[in-house]
C-alpha cells in the first residue's frame, strides 16, 4: 500500500505497546525513497497543547472512531510494507497545517 499525503493510515505503534497507531502522511512524492517509505506525524487521542485536531470536517475520506489530535511533533519514516489499511484522507489545508507546525519545530520556518 502506497497511502497519498495526507492519508490517516494503520502503522506500527512506535511508541507504546500496542498493535498498531495512526498515523497522517505529510511528506509527498520528492521523497527521496518515495516509492519505499514516507513521513508521519503520530495520532493520539490525548488533546495537548499545540496538537492539530483532525475534525470529521478535515476528513474528505473516511475518518477516525474517536476525537483525535495529530502531533506534529512526533515525525517518523514508515515503510509502506508496514502500513496496515487506510483510515481515511485529510483535506489539503489540515495536511498543509501539520506540514508547516512540523517544519516549525525542527527550525525550518
Amino acid at each position: 500500500m502506497t497511502p497519498d499525503r495526507g492519508a490517516v493510515v494503520k502503522g506500527p505503534d512506535l511508541f507504546a505497546d500496542h498493535n498498531y497507531r495512526p498515523y497522517v502522511r505529510l511528506s509527498d512524492d520528492s521523497h527521496p525513497f518515495g516509492d519505499e517509505e514516507a513521513l508521519y506525524a503520530a495520532v493520539t487521542t490525548i488533546e495537548r497543547p499545540d496538537a492539530i485536531q483532525l475534525s470529521d470536517e478535515a476528513f474528505v475520506a473516511g475518518g477516525l472512531p474517536r476525537e483525535s489530535y495529530a502531533n506534529p511533533w512526533t515525525v517518523v519514516s514508515i515503510r509502506h510494507a508496514d502500513i496496515e489499511e487506510r483510515e481515511g484522507l485529510l483535506d489539503e489545508e489540515t495536511t498543509d497545517e501539520i506540514a508547516t507546525a512540523t517544519a516549525d519545530y525542527i527550525g525550518a520556518i
